[in-house]
């Protein structure tokens, strides 16, 4: 026998051997509930807020809309993602998170207080009446027409106290 066959026969038992010892690993995925996903993701949510993390809460209570944006759950989602940024001042973000509130959910529940809500973040923007009146007339707008809409509610009490406070800084 030649070197070179002797090198190719155990080529041969090499290549054999390497292949016999193999262990197919099969891949599983774990399936999980979309619900239930956004469910954890809502919950989540929540406990940032509480920890005072709000721009994460925000993106996990708009995570839990998106996984499941047909449950009761979505809307409360999407409000609560606007309060999470109106609860540490971000007015402009929790403005956008409302406005497509109102655009996505117009027959929601709550929706009284979505738009006190909004009302709300204009009013915390009043800094001076002769640099900026955008503020003051969203505001005096929106509690307005919350005083006209639902003329029975808290948020009409509080919508006609603030305009009072907006009559006296004009």
């Amino acid at each position: 026998m030649s070197l070179k066959s002797i090198i190719s026969i155990i080529f041969i038992l090499i290549f054999f051997l390497s292949c016999s010892k193999k262990v197919n690993e099969v891949s599983k995925v774990k399936e999980t509930n979309m619900e239930r996903q956004m469910i954890e993701a809502y919950k989540e949510g929540l406990k940032e807020l509480k920890r005072g993390d709000a721009l994460f809460a925000a993106k996990k209570f708009n995570e839990a809309e998106i996984l499941f944006p047909q449950s009761d759950l979505a809307p409360r989602s999407a409000l609560m993602a606007a309060y999470s940024y109106y609860s540490q001042n971000y007015y402009s973000d929790a403005i956008a998170e409302l406005n497509r509130f109102l655009k996505v959910y117009p027959n929601y529940r709550d929706i009284a207080y979505a738009e006190y809500l909004l009302g709300l973040c204009y009013y915390e923007q009043i800094v001076d009446e002769k640099k900026d009146l955008k503020s003051i007339e969203k505001s005096k707008q929106i509690f307005s027409s919350i005083i006209k809409k639902y003329p029975n509610t808290d948020f009409a009490i509080d919508a006609e106290f603030k305009l009072d406070l907006i009559y006296d800084v004009l």
